[in-house]
């Protein structure tokens, strides 16, 4: 239901088809949206459920087939209607990724090659949950909590730039899930979560000032040799490879890990053994992540990887998201959840062509989207204090046609095919892709 909640959020009608009652009972009575009991790979109920007036047709069903099956329906019957199906096998996509055109889909989303991406983004960070990238863009998204003792309570937004010496600009405060895009005026106060877009030399500043700088893991432990370590490790860097030792309770899948990953230690035993980390001194790792399809496992894994000495932990969560909020009180460093990797992916599409990525953040209040400006846009031509965005939104970056990034002033101009970061509030999503234009 994570898609569709922030589909609604944005003002889109949303109708849910599940061939399960309770699911779309359940649907309903939490979200603002229409439920259809039925299958997708019933024509009769895809027209119940509207696809005729339909813009665009997601499946996100735990059936590969189904979901490659409804959205060929689709496509045959309603071409006008975008298909977006999430595929998790590689008999249908290829072992070197996602083929286009495969039965007429318009977008596929493998969720578990998509959290590979992000562990190892998140691992070349220094894994720092509080950085966020973009596809485009050299800036990061820096997000920094304002405690008690913190020298800037008081500080006004350039006050703040003064004191770290650095160029940056705040691009959202949130306090107790209020959450407002500050002025330079606006004064920091105790409780308040910065979010910072910042070039990432300025980042690595800001973090060296505040005491978050964090090193690339040199040491790392991978607990379970899932799908999804698969695709970390075949996103990973040799070099990188030769810090990890994975540990997985099947002999046979140790082996054929071993054989592909020729870098990597591999160990055969069950992480829940006692002696497990003492006998292969894996206490004095940097990093662990537990990668084992039982989510319980990966939270107590990560939480009792921080009690032993092993310096930070990694959860993936795959099935129940509700342990994503949970993990966060056990001293686990980042919960990784594929169910949130896979939405991000979509709303990536579903934005439009132009949009390269989307971060949401405070738990879906705001939403940083990177923007390439389609050189339709009315807005070329045009400096940023020119354009009426009615406090909607801001744009925090700016990268232009030879990839140079920066903060951008008022004076700044924007020129086709620049790449812009702009947060915005869920609701106001479809005024500002209408004000900037859109490709389709």
């Amino acid at each position: 239901m994570g898609l569709a909640r922030q589909l609604i959020a944005e003002g889109k009608d949303v109708v849910m088809l599940d061939s399960d009652s309770k699911r779309i009972e359940q649907a309903v009575s939490r979200l603002d949206c229409l439920g259809v009991i039925g299958n997708g790979t019933n024509p009769a109920k895809l027209i119940e459920a509207g696809i005729e007036n339909a813009e665009a047709f997601i499946t996100l069903t735990d059936s590969d087939e189904i979901n490659l099956i409804s959205c060929g329906l689709v496509e045959a019957s309603y071409p006008h209607v975008r298909t977006v199906a999430v595929i998790r096998s590689l008999t249908y996509t290829g072992a070197s990724g996602l083929r286009e055109g495969l039965l007429g889909i318009d977008y596929i989303v493998n969720p578990t090659a998509e959290t590979g991406r992000s562990i190892n983004t998140l691992i070349n960070q220094g894994v720092n949950p509080n950085i966020l990238n973009f596809s485009n863009s050299t800036l990061l998204l820096y997000t920094m909590h304002v405690g008690p003792s913190s020298a800037f309570i008081g500080s006004n937004m350039m006050e703040l730039r003064t004191a770290l010496k650095t160029e940056f600009i705040v691009a959202a405060i949130n306090n107790n899930e209020a959450v407002r895009i500050p002025s330079g005026e606006t004064r920091i106060e105790e409780g308040d979560t910065l979010s910072i877009v910042a070039n990432e030399k300025e980042v690595h500043g800001i973090l060296k000032a505040v005491g978050d700088l964090e090193k690339v893991p040199r040491r790392m432990v991978f607990v379970g040799a899932s799908k999804i370590t698969r695709a970390l490790l075949n996103d990973m860097h040799p070099s990188m490879r030769n810090r990890v030792t994975l540990i997985d309770k099947d002999d046979e899948t140790c082996k054929e890990f071993s054989e592909r990953f020729r870098e990597i230690l591999v160990i055969h035993s069950d992480i829940t053994d006692e002696d497990i980390m003492r006998e292969e001194q894996l206490t004095s790792s940097d990093l662990l992540i537990a990668l084992t399809d039982n989510d319980e496992l990966n939270v107590i894994t990560a939480s009792y990887a921080k009690r032993v000495g092993i310096t930070r932990s990694i959860a993936l969560i795959k099935h129940n998201n509700n342990y994503v909020r949970m993990a966060r009180f056990l001293d686990i460093d980042v919960v990784i959840s594929t169910t949130d990797t896979t939405v991000e992916s979509l709303l990536r599409y579903l934005r439009s062509t132009n949009v390269s990525s989307v971060h949401t953040l405070f738990d879906g209040q705001l939403e940083i989207i990177e923007y390439v400006i389609p050189e339709t846009s009315p807005l070329i031509g045009k400096a940023l204090k020119d354009i009426d965005m009615r406090t909607k939104a801001i744009i925090a970056g700016m990268t232009g046609s030879d990839g140079t990034s920066h903060i951008p002033t008022g004076d700044s101009t924007i020129e086709a095919d620049s790449t812009l970061l702009v947060v915005v509030k869920l609701e106001h999503t479809e005024f500002i892709e209408s004000l900037f234009g859109r490709d389709r």
